[in-house]
C-alpha cells in the first residue's frame, strides 16, 4: 500500500480561556490517501474546522494549542518553521473556507488577488501571471475569463465568488485541497455545480480532498471515507457506504436520522414533524401525526394581488433612472390561518424581497397587499404598525436580529410594551412563559445573545415573533444556517405553534428536502415572478416548469449507493436588471390540476 498523503495523529488543540487551557479536539487520527476524499462531518462545536486550522497551523500560538503529529507527505507540519509553513500553505496544501466573501479582499480586483498567488509561489510576474490567473478562472468555468479579472468580488455572485476561491486554492495545483464547509451558504443548484466542480478538478489534478461539513447530504455526495466528530472527539471511521448502510455510533445515526429526505413525503397531504433523536444515545422517537390546521371556511389572513417591487439604477450627475431591478414582479397569491406556503428558488429570484415587501421593509412600486381585511401599502405610519402587530418576521441570522448589548428579556418585552400589550411590571411574567413555549427556560432571560447557541437564539427569535400574538409570521430563511438537528428541532417548534394557534407562515427557503416538509403549498420562484404554484404534493411529485424540476433534480440524495455525476455547469440565475423603458411581458398561467398552476411557455395557451 501507499504512504498516505497526510497522516493525522493524536491530534489535540486546546484553546485558553479565562487563563486555563481547554481541549477542543481530543486526540483526533485519520489518514487521507492519494485522489481520496475525506469527509469529517459533525455539528457546530465538534471541532471539525478547528481540525482543519490545526492542520494548516492558522490557530494564534497566543490563544490555542495544538499538540500530536501530522505528517503531509512525510513531514511533520507541527515541528516545521514558520516560513516553511508559509511556503507549503497554498502551494502545496490548498483551503477554500465557507464564506467567500470574507476570504476575498473587497477592495482588490479579482485578477490582483489571484496573481498575488501566483507571484508569491510561482514566481510569476506581469503577463504572465495575467494569462495563468485567466487560465484558472476558465477552469473554475467562469465565462469571460479574462475580461472578468478587472471585476471586484461585489460584482459575483455567490457561487462565482466560491469559484474564484477555489481557483486560488488550486493557483499551485496542490496535492491536498481543505475544504471547509464550501457549499453551506450556497443555493441547492450552486452547490450542485461546487461539488461537481470539486470532483472534475480533483480528476484533473489528481489531488487528495479534505471535505468538512455537516451536510450528510453532501458527505454521499461526495466522500469515500467519512470521519464523524462529536464534541472534539471522532466517534465513528468508515468508508461512506458503510456509514450510511450500518452506522456504528449512537451520534452517526442520529445525524443520519435528522437528515431532511426528499421524497420522504410522497403520498402524505399534510406537513409532517421529524422524529425526534437523542443525539447522545441515536434513540428515535417518531413523530406524531399532524393535525389539519388550515382554516378553510375563513378568509385568508394575507391576500397579495399583482405585487411589484423595483428598485431604480441612476447614473450621471443628474442621477437620472437608467433602469430598474425587478425584483418582484406581479405576484399573486393568498394565505390562510393555520396554512404554511413556502417561496423557494435561488438567491436573486426575489423571494426574501418579497417577504420584505409584503411588510414594508421595502416599499413595493405597485399591487396590493391585503392583511386581514387592512390595505398594507395604503396604511399611514399609525396603521402600518398596528399592521405589523398582525404580521411578524424571523430573519436568517439570530445573531444579527437581536441587539448583542440587550438581555433578550427586554429584547421580547419591548415589543409588548411597545404596542401596549404588557406594562414593564407583568412583561417579565409574559416573556417567561414565552420562552417556556418555545422550549427555553425562563430564568434564561437575564442572558445577552452571545450566551446562546445558534438554535437557541433563533427559538430567541421566535419567542420576540409571538410576543404580539400575529396571526402570519415570515420565516425569512429561518433555518438555512442550523445544523441539521437543530434544524429539525425548529421546524417541529413551529408545526407545534401553528396547531397550537393557527399561525399562517411565508416560510422562505431554498433548502428544497426541509420545504416538502413543513409546507402545505409551495410557489417557486425565478427572476421576480412565480412560475409554479400549487399544493406542495403536486408541485414536488409532480414538477410542470423546467425550473422546477431543475430545483429538485438539485437536491443531494443521502444515500450513496444513487451518488450521479452530474453535468458541469456554470448557469446562473440571470440579471432581473431591465431598462427603464422596459415593459414586462403579460403571463399567463394553465392549471395542471386541483390548484395545481404553472407559468404558460411563450405561445402556449393558458388554461
Amino acid at each position: 500500500m501507499t504512504a498516505p498523503i497526510l497522516s493525522v495523529r493524536d491530534l489535540t488543540t486546546a484553546f485558553r480561556v479565562d487563563g486555563q487551557w481547554r481541549n477542543v479536539v481530543n486526540e483526533v487520527s485519520f489518514d487521507i490517501g492519494a485522489r481520496e476524499t475525506i469527509a469529517v462531518v459533525g455539528e457546530s462545536g465538534s471541532g471539525k474546522s478547528v481540525t482543519a486550522m490545526s492542520i494548516m497551523r492558522l490557530l494564534s500560538p497566543a490563544n490555542a494549542r495544538t499538540t500530536g503529529r501530522i505528517d503531509f507527505e512525510g513531514t511533520d507540519l507541527l515541528g516545521l518553521p514558520l516560513d516553511a509553513m508559509q511556503r507549503l500553505r497554498g502551494n502545496r496544501i490548498g483551503m477554500i473556507f465557507q464564506e467567500p466573501m470574507t476570504s476575498l479582499n473587497p477592495v482588490l480586483r479579482i485578477g490582483d488577488q489571484i496573481t498575488e498567488v501566483l507571484r508569491q509561489h510561482r514566481g510569476l510576474t506581469g503577463a504572465d501571471a495575467e494569462a495563468e490567473a485567466a487560465r484558472l478562472l476558465d477552469r473554475v468555468r467562469i465565462p469571460s475569463a479574462r475580461q472578468r479579472l478587472g471585476d471586484y468580488p461585489m460584482n459575483f455572485s455567490g457561487g462565482m465568488r466560491q469559484r474564484v476561491v477555489i481557483a486560488i486554492a488550486l493557483a499551485c495545483s496542490p496535492t491536498l485541497l481543505i475544504a471547509d464547509e464550501p457549499t453551506t451558504a450556497l443555493d441547492v443548484t450552486i452547490q450542485a455545480q461546487i461539488l461537481e466542480l470539486i470532483k472534475t478538478l480533483q480528476e484533473e489534478e489528481g489531488m487528495s480532498v479534505l471535505f468538512i461539513t455537516h451536510d450528510m447530504g453532501v458527505v454521499a455526495e461526495i466522500s469515500d471515507r467519512t470521519v464523524v466528530m462529536y464534541r472534539g472527539d471522532v466517534v465513528e471511521t468508515a468508508t461512506t457506504a458503510d456509514i450510511f448502510r450500518e452506522a456504528k455510533h449512537p451520534y452517526s445515526r442520529a445525524l443520519l436520522s435528522a437528515v431532511p429526505q426528499l421524497g420522504a413525503m410522497t403520498g402524505t397531504d399534510r406537513p409532517l414533524r421529524f422524529p425526534r433523536v437523542d443525539m447522545a444515545t441515536g434513540a428515535i422517537q417518531p413523530p406524531p401525526p399532524t393535525a389539519d390546521t388550515v382554516r378553510r371556511d375563513a378568509p385568508p389572513v394575507l391576500t397579495v394581488d399583482n405585487l411589484v417591487t423595483r428598485f431604480p439604477v441612476r447614473k450621471g450627475l443628474l442621477r437620472r433612472v437608467v433602469g430598474r431591478i425587478h425584483a418582484v414582479e406581479d405576484l399573486s397569491f393568498d394565505l390562510r390561518r393555520g396554512e404554511t406556503l413556502s417561496l423557494v428558488g435561488e438567491s436573486g429570484c426575489g423571494k426574501s424581497t418579497t417577504g420584505r415587501s409584503l411588510i414594508r421593509l421595502e416599499e413595493p412600486s405597485g399591487g396590493v397587499v391585503s392583511m386581514d381585511g387592512h390595505a398594507v401599502r395604503d396604511a399611514g405610519r399609525a396603521e402600518l404598525t398596528r399592521v405589523r402587530r398582525d404580521m411578524q418576521m424571523i430573519f436568517q441570522d439570530p445573531f444579527e436580529s437581536l441587539n448583542p448589548r440587550i438581555r433578550i428579556g427586554e429584547a421580547i418585552s419591548e415589543p409588548m410594551i411597545t404596542h401596549g400589550l404588557a406594562t414593564r411590571r407583568d412583561a417579565e411574567g409574559k416573556v417567561a412563559d414565552l420562552l417556556e413555549r418555545v422550549g427555553l427556560s425562563g430564568e434564561m432571560m437575564m442572558r445577552f445573545p452571545h450566551e446562546f447557541s445558534g438554535g437557541q437564539r433563533q427559538r430567541i427569535c421566535i419567542a420576540r415573533a409571538l410576543a404580539l400574538e400575529p396571526k402570519l409570521i415570515i420565516a425569512d430563511e429561518s433555518v438555512s444556517a442550523l445544523d441539521v438537528s437543530v434544524k429539525a428541532q425548529v421546524i417541529n417548534l413551529m408545526l407545534d405553534l401553528q396547531e397550537r394557534y393557527g399561525l399562517g407562515y411565508l416560510f422562505i427557503s431554498h433548502d428544497m428536502a426541509v420545504v416538502e416538509r413543513i409546507s402545505h403549498r409551495v410557489a417557486v420562484m425565478y427572476l421576480g415572478e412565480i412560475v409554479e404554484i400549487g399544493p406542495r404534493a403536486a408541485v414536488f411529485e409532480n414538477p410542470q416548469h423546467p425550473y422546477t424540476r431543475k430545483l429538485i433534480a438539485a437536491v443531494p440524495v443521502a444515500d450513496p449507493a444513487r451518488r450521479q455525476r452530474r453535468v458541469s455547469s456554470a448557469d446562473e440565475i440571470r440579471s432581473p436588471y431591465r431598462p427603464a423603458d422596459f415593459v414586462p411581458p403579460a403571463r399567463h398561467y394553465r392549471e395542471v390540476s386541483d390548484g395545481h398552476f404553472v407559468m404558460a411557455a411563450d405561445g402556449e395557451a393558458a388554461a
